[in-house]
């Protein structure tokens, strides 16, 4: 019963009163730049990891002149 009348309450309000300033817009634009430089980062330290977790690796051929 208490659900029911909860979804009442949310479905009578129909109109939300909100502002975003232009503000908002440029931090959203951060986080997400943040967020791609964070992932690029990541890679880069763990690049080696993730050639030979794929089977990428490079394969080491021993030398040969060695005596």
């Amino acid at each position: 019963m208490r659900i029911l009348i909860t979804v009442l309450l949310l479905l009578m309000f129909t109109d939300a009163v909100a502002y975003l300033d232009p503000g908002t817009g440029s931090m959203l634009l951060q986080v997400i730049l943040g967020g791609v430089a964070a992932v690029g980062v990541a890679v880069k330290l763990y690049w080696h990891k993730l050639r030979a977790a794929f089977g990428m690796a490079k394969k080491v051929e021993p030398d040969e002149d060695q005596d």
